[in-house]
């Protein structure tokens, strides 16, 4: 597996990397380094035609785009064979490339040029939102698709996801959260310090009056037992004496 530090934020929740510090993106945005990590959808604008109905549109809300070094997957939608290509635009003549007129997209408003990045799957077009990027600083991206720009967000943290139970794990500066959607299973603890691995990784453990939860996290490829899209990390929580095992993803963070 490729060893690569997952960014300054999650150092300070243990989640240890590599060995070096990650490197800040370049100015214009243009290099594939800036887009890794994850992005949450959290809103959209629809200034022209949309092939999406506002309700359509909507349901994207909280859709997280994950981009690795050599992969990107949103939802069950994945690829593991991308290429990448970026360029700077004009933001009249992108405008015109929508239909759309100037000042009609108020993210671009007093921007003369933008960075597009292309995301294409095995020599075709990412299927869905997300195969056009448009780069709008560290913590924001539009992203294009069906007449509708929809506004990402990075997000700070770390998932993880399994099934059978269903289950997720979210780490954050918040604390640990382990959810059963189905059962209405919610832990939350505060963040313990983490402890980190022999053979790398962390464990984060922590006790409440009602519960003992503890979580490992280990630096091996792990892809999701029913989709099979790839995370960076293999994941075993130990709530109260019973195992769940599934994926998680860091998120680097510049």
């Amino acid at each position: 597996m490729e060893c690569r530090v997952l960014g300054l934020s999650l150092l300070a929740l243990g989640l240890v990397g590599c060995g070096s510090e990650a490197e800040a993106p370049p100015a214009e945005a243009g290099d594939y380094a800036a887009l890794l990590g994850e992005w949450r959808v959290v809103g959209h604008e629809a200034p022209g035609i949309s092939a999406l109905s506002e309700a359509q549109a909507e349901a994207w809300l909280g859709a997280r785009l994950r981009i690795n070094t050599a992969w990107m997957a949103l939802g069950e939608t994945f690829c593991e064979g991308m290429t990448h290509a970026a360029e700077p635009r004009p933001v009249g003549e992108l405008l015109a490339d929508y239909r759309l007129d100037d000042g009609a997209l108020p993210p671009l408003a007093g921007r003369e040029v933008v960075v597009q990045h292309r995301l294409d799957c095995d020599g075709q077009s990412w299927p869905t939102l997300g195969g056009t990027l448009l780069w709008l600083d560290e913590e924001r991206l539009l992203a294009p698709w069906e007449g509708v720009f929809f506004m990402l967000e990075r997000d700070d943290g770390f998932r993880a996801y399994g099934n059978e139970p269903f289950w997720n794990l979210a780490i954050d500066t918040q604390g640990l959260r382990f959810a059963d959607p189905f059962t209405g299973l919610d832990v939350r603890t505060p963040l313990p310090e983490a402890e980190a691995l022999a053979a790398g990784g962390s464990v984060y453990h922590a006790q409440t009056e009602a519960h003992d939860l503890r979580v490992e996290i280990r630096p091996e490829t792990c892809h999701d037992s029913m989709a099979g899209a790839p995370f960076e990390t293999t994941v075993t929580v130990t709530l109260d004496g019973q195992q769940f095992e599934g994926c998680g993803g860091a998120v680097p963070a510049f």
